[in-house]
């Protein structure tokens, strides 16, 4: 099965090479990177334009006029050529076993939810500068504890990893009850995403987003299903700009539509 991973990207070229580096070591190989950038930096074109893969990748971008991440995620997903599409941020760094465990665990009118580790301060530093290669964090990870947790790692239990298969994986899912779209770590089919017509390009404003898709797949007939201990990433530290008011908004906006059973939304992929 073919996947297209949608990788967002903003002003940070020493991450996206973290996350094409890391793309590199998949199990899985037969993907395609579709990066979608809400911003128009020559930056970034020179960068992926140098950058040799072994996997193909399709640059969309546009003007940087404020938070418009929906808007070309839109743009893009015509271009998908998988059966499969899988989520992440540009701050994301997956396991080598990342594109393997949400194919594994894949299943129609089902979304896939992980989680992530959101890694400290000074351990962000050191996969920036190099120092430190997030892939043998991965490899030795137990041993690794120390060194986390000084540097204020937090949801440390998000980078154990088990194998989709195993009793301890299928048991902890069983008894999970809080699942829930993360932006940064989701995967769908496409027919299940192009059914609610993609993101909506009205809903602006923090998590909200991920809160918008959610309610729509699920009114859509999909249900909701953790991937986590399986698709596991890395989450680099950074500050993050306020958007309570943007939230607000977006909050709603979208309780009007809920309202009206409006799942399939008129500012998507399509322009209703």
């Amino acid at each position: 099965m073919l996947v297209s991973l949608i990788l967002p990207t903003y002003k940070d070229i020493v991450a996206l090479r973290l996350i094409l580096d890391a793309l590199e070591l998949q199990t899985y190989k037969k993907f395609e990177l579709l990066v979608v950038e809400d911003d128009d930096a020559q930056a970034t074109k020179d960068f992926l334009h140098s950058y040799n893969s072994d996997f193909t990748i399709k640059h969309f971008f546009h003007a940087d006029e404020g938070n418009r991440k929906a808007i070309i995620i839109n743009k893009a997903l015509p271009s998908v050529m998988g059966e499969y599409i899988i989520f992440i941020d540009g701050d994301t760094i997956p396991y080598s076993t990342f594109i393997e465990s949400h194919v594994a665990l894949s299943e129609k009118k089902t979304v896939l939810c992980g989680r992530r580790v959101n890694l400290g301060e000074q351990v962000s530093k050191d996969f920036r500068e190099q120092k430190v290669i997030p892939y043998a964090i991965e490899r030795h990870y137990l041993q690794s504890f120390s060194y986390l947790k000084q540097s204020k790692t937090r949801h440390y239990e998000q980078g154990l990893r088990l194998k989709p298969t195993s009793l301890l994986y299928k048991v902890l899912q069983r008894f999970d009850k809080n699942v829930h779209i993360l932006g940064s770590n989701f995967s769908c089919f496409r027919e299940d995403l192009f059914a609610i017509n993609g993101f909506d390009e009205d809903i602006v404003g923090g998590s909200k987003d991920d809160v918008d898709l959610e309610w729509r797949f699920l009114r859509s007939g999909c249900r909701l299903k953790s991937c986590k201990f399986c698709a596991n990433l890395f989450h680099l530290n950074h500050t993050r700009a306020s958007r309570k008011e943007e939230e607000a908004i977006a909050k709603k906006m979208m309780q009007k539509n809920q309202e009206a059973n409006k799942f399939i939304c008129s500012n998507g992929i399509e322009k209703l």
